[in-house]
């Protein structure tokens, strides 16, 4: 299904960060759980079960928590993005994502997330890629906790940090978005964003035979 550039760029700065939160002191708490540390945990019986997301997921007991390391791959192959001037432009890229999540032992409920990525591919206006490109590139944070729906890891507080650009032979860096987003939906830094309608004439410049 065709992705709207809009779409992209919230895709690539939520997708980010870590806070200064540390993970919530279950020990304080009175009746907290404990797993045997070492133990390998299935994932299936977690909430939410990591390995949903497509990702694959080693969990392990580890005291008051339950910590899981996953990795997902995310293969983009002449995947259209719709809403430029010059029309449908096509990106093929590979995004890998690592992350940490951290569970309550007692319940198996998730408390915290995080997650750093890394994106890198192109842009075209050929469908089967061929003609000029732009480089795409994006790297990213983000940390999440405090879900008000443990099924829904959108529904928790979520801060991040993270780059993408935009480049070409000859034109140098075309679209620029860096800096942090916080849990108010805030942005600080740069954000120069392919839809803005100089920098959309010069990608459409730059991917034009």
């Amino acid at each position: 299904m065709p992705r709207s550039a809009g779409f992209l760029m919230l895709l690539v700065l939520v997708l980010a960060c870590d806070r200064a939160t540390e993970p919530v002191d279950l020990s304080t708490s009175s009746g907290a759980a404990f797993a045997t540390t070492g133990k390998i945990i299935d994932p299936s019986a977690l909430t939410p079960d990591p390995a949903l997301a497509g990702a694959e997921a080693v969990c392990q007991a580890d005291g008051q928590w339950i910590i899981c390391h996953t990795t997902l791959t995310i293969q983009s192959v002449n995947q259209p993005l719709v809403g430029f001037p010059c029309g449908t432009i096509y990106e093929t890229s590979i995004d890998t994502r690592e992350g940490i999540r951290w569970y309550n032992a007692g319940d198996s409920v998730i408390v915290k997330r995080r997650v750093t990525q890394r994106l890198e591919g192109t842009w075209s206006l050929s469908s089967d890629g061929a003609g000029p490109t732009v480089i795409l590139e994006a790297s990213s944070n983000w940390y999440d906790s405090r879900y008000a729906d443990p099924n829904d890891l959108d529904s928790g507080t979520r801060a991040s940090h993270g780059e993408f650009t935009l480049r070409a032979p000859g034109y140098g860096t075309i679209a620029h978005i860096a800096g942090v987003d916080t849990p108010d939906g805030s942005h600080h830094g740069v954000f120069l964003l392919p839809e803005d309608p100089a920098v959309a004439a010069e990608l459409c410049a730059a991917l034009t035979p």
